[in-house]
């Protein structure tokens, strides 16, 4: 038998576990990520943003500018906001 408490601890515990984990990207990898990002820019053309999340990966189409640390993608749906270090592909 088991107290409610600790249940949910477990439960927690389980949780944290099955957490995706953001995957590491090599020095070459980042860039490539950062040329193929320098040339849509340059060029002014739409990309195709693999962003990572803990559930999944999230891909976002659209034109690009940098702010800082962060990518404005402006989309058909509006502009959204991604942080650098979240990204994990750039087509």
């Amino acid at each position: 038998m088991m107290l409610p408490e600790h249940r949910e601890l477990m439960a927690q515990l389980q949780r944290e576990r099955s957490r995706r984990k953001p995957p590491m990207l090599t020095e070459e990898r980042m860039a490539e990520l950062q040329y193929t990002l320098c040339e849509a820019i340059h060029e002014e053309r739409a990309v195709r943003v693999t962003v990572f999340t803990p559930e999944r990966d999230v891909v976002l189409v659209g034109r690009v500018p940098v702010h800082g640390r962060e990518l404005r993608v402006r989309t058909t749906g509006g502009e959204r906001v991604v942080r650098l270090d979240d990204v994990i592909g750039i087509e």
